[in-house]
């Protein structure tokens, strides 16, 4: 009898290169970043997303060339306050305060952290969520939040392949330079962004991936990680996104998660993650049986 298959599986490639837990790792870009460097961490995995959630290319590539550059004379200029809270143009709401003042620490704090991570970082991780943006009409640059400010304050459109790459290909090189060991690992966000509809968000995506195979074309020490193809491809079901059929569901996080230790970790990586595992549940079971 003939075997019956519902679904195509999605095959790990094992990279020509392996992680090691023990050494730390960067995050930045759209919320699912924030999925996996979670998972990282509950495995004992140094792994930091400092900035927040970033959408597009653009705010993404101009936090990392702050950054790079130690220049932070933009950050001041991009902070507005509304109703009592102060709100930077250039980060999410997380670093938003009650003064001014409040939100720039909480910025030099992000990047005081990533300055000391990334001199040990084995690899960067680089979410892409959405090609499309909004750009301020008063200064005419792209905001990584609109903070729900007025519709009117913004021009909204869509980047091209070109924009991106010319965007990103000097400053990977600069990158590069400054830590020529340091893997960059690119992903494109599987959350959908339907406020663009459907045509909207499939060609959204289509763009970011494209952009990055651009990339990877170029330089070596770039990857492209599937998550986005696992979750639309493989998965492809309702069961395996959240209750807003927007966000993958933690089933779906967990199945990439795995596919993600078969692409970059040997057995060894592997087993030290389990026990990374292993420790935090047991100090979350101390945790419950101290507080009752």
């Amino acid at each position: 009898m003939q075997t019956i298959k519902f679904r195509t599986e999605y095959t790990p490639v094992r990279e020509n290169f392996t992680l090691n837990p023990e050494k730390p790792v960067l995050l930045m870009g759209s919320c699912f970043a924030d999925n996996i460097s979670q998972r990282m961490q509950f495995c004992r995995w140094n792994a930091c997303n400092p900035f927040g959630v970033l959408f597009n290319p653009l705010s993404i590539a101009r936090v990392l060339r702050m950054s790079l550059s130690g220049l932070y004379a933009d950050i001041p200029d991009s902070i507005f306050g509304n109703e009592g809270i102060f709100h930077s143009w250039l980060f999410d709401s997380k670093k938003s305060g009650s003064s001014a003042d409040e939100v720039l620490d909480r910025i030099a704090e992000s990047f005081s952290t990533f300055d000391s991570i990334i001199k040990e970082a084995e690899a960067l991780f680089i979410t892409f969520g959405t090609s499309w943006c909004y750009f301020l009409n008063e200064d005419d640059y792209v905001v990584a939040n609109c903070h729900k400010q007025p519709q009117a304050l913004f021009t909204r459109r869509r980047i091209g392949i070109e924009e991106i790459a010319d965007t990103w290909l000097p400053l990977l090189e600069e990158l590069h330079n400054r830590y020529p060991l340091l893997k960059v690992i690119f992903t494109v966000s599987p959350v959908r962004h339907l406020k663009d509809g459907f045509e909207g968000n499939a060609r959204s995506k289509a763009v970011l991936t494209l952009a990055i195979e651009k990339l990877c074309e170029r330089y070596d020490f770039c990857r492209y990680f599937p998550a986005y193809e696992i979750v639309t491809d493989d998965l492809r079901d309702y069961r395996f996104y959240a209750r807003d059929l927007v966000h993958p569901s933690d089933t779906a996080v967990e199945y990439i998660w795995d596919v993600f230790q078969e692409t970059y970790l040997d057995s060894v990586g592997k087993e030290k993650l389990k026990a990374g595992e292993k420790e935090t549940k047991r100090s979350l079971h101390r945790n419950i049986i101290g507080n009752r």
